[in-house]
């Protein structure tokens, strides 16, 4: 679902009318009452935002209980209106406009090829402070907890066989390798699953799997906080486009 903000302003801006007559978390968690589960995407660096949008999307994020948020810096893509409209206000920055950006551009650490209204530096800073609290690994287990207690109990395409020992024995020992690579949250993350096992089974697998996912996004977490830690030591007063490109991370991305 792309949430993109929950700012008002910016939602009217970005013709997301709809989203401002409802209350996002609880329509949220009424998707999670009909058997689904919901990731979400959010965007830093909108010109309509007024100040630090930072807390307002962390709360939301926890309110709603979403395990994997997509957040990423806002890049004009080619031929949107969005990028006409820099264009022609000179803020542009047409050397990073690429025609193909889904094969180059990664969203997480290069985005804002154009000058923004409000200072860089407090975008990046808020964009930063959103990951460090989103992806801490505790939140995140703990917003799996809220997510297995708001599912629905009616889903036969996940319930397990009961009477299958083999499956369950499976289960268990993909559950071990999980959470044995937890290094440091491998209480919460047990804590987490078998908390659903005994209260929403038929989620468990999902909870695990979602479990899993952390394995990806926390490393890959930490690494975009380095890239934006290294951009925010830069000299304000140089122009982000001229900057080196950032080094692509060790695991594969879906910005």
């Amino acid at each position: 679902m792309g949430i993109e903000s929950p700012d008002t302003s910016t939602l009217i801006a970005m013709r997301k009318k709809q989203n401002t007559r409802r209350n996002i978390a609880q329509s949220v968690h009424r998707i999670y009452a009909a058997g689904l589960y919901v990731t979400a995407g959010f965007i830093v660096g909108f010109d309509s935002e007024q100040g630090s949008v930072a807390d307002a999307i962390i709360e939301l994020i926890e309110e709603a209980a979403i395990p994997v948020c997509m957040v990423g810096l806002l890049y004009a893509l080619p031929n949107t209106q969005l990028t006409r409209r820099l264009a022609s206000e000179g803020r542009l920055h047409a050397d990073l406009l690429l025609d193909h950006p889904a094969v180059g551009m990664d969203q997480c650490t290069q985005g804002l090829n154009f000058d923004t209204l409000r200072p860089r530096h407090e975008i990046l800073s808020d964009y930063k402070h959103v990951l460090e609290k989103i992806y801490d690994p505790v939140a995140y287990a703990r917003r799996l907890q809220r997510l297995a207690r708001l599912l629905g109990k009616s889903n036969p395409n996940r319930q397990m066989r009961a009477n299958d020992s083999r499956s369950k024995l499976g289960g268990l020992e993909v559950v071990h390798r999980v959470v044995s690579k937890l290094s440091g949250a491998q209480d919460i993350f047990r804590q987490t699953i078998i908390q659903c096992a005994s209260t929403n089974p038929q989620w468990a697998r999902i909870i695990v799997l979602l479990t899993a996912l952390y394995l990806h996004l926390g490393p890959f977490s930490r690494h975009v906080i380095r890239q934006i830690e290294q951009q925010l030591d830069r000299p304000q007063d140089i122009s982000p486009h001229l900057s080196a490109p950032v080094e692509p991370p060790d695991v594969a991305i879906t910005a």
